[in-house]
């Protein structure tokens, strides 16, 4: 070593020379922090914190959200008084985040009628559609299911941490999905919350983006970072939570022109949509093609408006945007798609 110092000071290299030194070390180094933080797996230890079907909410007067933007679920309405005679059988309510008498038209008795464009069964009803339009290609899933446990999330090689990835496709198979899309590519950085059919993975204070929730009783609520509550979101009962964003109608379910988010050029999307409890769509975007050359958040949040959504929540997009029905992908993902954190799926069940 105090050989090479003698050399270097007697014979000092060029300028270039030092700076493509400097350059390829710099390199090394961003490389070696890439392949730690973005490729090699690393399992995180969940939360530990599971939510209850029936939440504390629910046993109040008020189940509306403090703060954000939320659609409250059903409340419990009392009997009114009438002077038509009763039914000699006042059918039960169906339990919390149980939505068969509210949509028993949209199931069968227990067959499945499978098409190319829909799929119906006694727990599951949905309905595919294909929209072209100058430069813009989406996709549309009408969805209602019976239960929501139907609504399920999925993670890559069904283990939760970062630097593990798996196709849509291979999820949505593994879990017998119906439908699949992908969802907030949240092993791509360890901030924010985790929330993954009642478990909570990661449950951040903090967080910078906006976020959504769905209820074990069914009910979605979105929110700008400043209104969260980890402890609210507990007693509410979050059965489905995610930190992309940004949430894209406003109060009133009307189409927004301003975002909590830098990503807001023409892009492939995916989104997910809200109407009631148990009805819900999935929307993907193509992107960067001749064919689609992708959409904005506000021709975004117009779509989502127009299908007459109440609430709509933007997931991770570019190459990670795909719907897969089954196990066979339908849309058109840039490059062919790209390995994904989770998904979040429909399932017969």
């Amino acid at each position: 070593m105090r050989w090479l110092k003698a050399q270097i000071s007697r014979n000092p290299p060029p300028l270039w020379a030092v700076v493509v030194a400097d350059v390829l070390v710099f390199a090394v180094v961003l490389n070696v922090f890439a392949l730690f933080h973005h490729v090699l797996p690393r399992s995180e230890k969940s939360y530990g914190v599971k939510s209850q079907r029936i939440s504390t909410a629910l046993l109040t007067d008020d189940n509306t959200a403090s703060e954000g933007n939320a659609v409250p679920g059903d409340r419990a309405k009392a009997v009114e008084e009438t002077d038509a005679p009763l039914p000699d059988v006042t059918p039960e309510p169906d339990p919390v985040g149980v939505f068969a008498q509210r949509f028993a038209d949209k199931f069968t008795e227990g067959e499945v009628i499978a098409t190319a464009e829909s799929y119906q069964s006694k727990n599951v009803n949905v309905q595919f559609s294909k929209h072209t339009e100058p430069e813009l290609v989406y996709y549309v899933a009408d969805i209602y299911i019976r239960k929501i446990e139907c609504l399920r999330t999925a993670f890559a090689k069904d283990k939760f941490g970062r630097g593990r990835w798996e196709r849509v496709s291979s999820m949505s198979e593994r879990m017998n999905g119906v439908i699949a899309i992908n969802g907030d590519y949240y092993g791509g950085r360890s901030d924010g919350i985790v929330i993954r059919n009642g478990e909570y993975y990661r449950n951040e204070k903090n967080p910078i983006r906006d976020i959504c929730i769905i209820n074990w009783d069914g009910t979605m609520e979105t929110y700008g970072p400043e209104a969260w509550d980890p402890q609210r979101a507990v007693n509410r009962g979050a059965y489905q939570g995610w930190n992309f964003g940004p949430m894209l109608l406003d109060e009133e379910g009307n189409a927004k022109t301003e975002f909590n988010s830098e990503v807001g050029g023409r892009n492939p999307r995916t989104a997910i949509g809200y109407y009631e409890p148990g009805h819900y769509c999935f929307v993907v975007v193509d992107g960067r093609s001749k064919q689609s050359k992708g959409i904005g958040l506000v021709g975004l949040s117009e779509i989502m408006h127009n299908l007459g959504c109440k609430l709509a929540y933007n997931f991770d997009g570019g190459q990670s945007s795909e719907m897969v029905i089954g196990n066979e992908i339908v849309s058109n993902p840039y490059k062919g798609g790209r390995k994904n954190s989770d998904a979040v799926l429909i399932i017969d069940e």
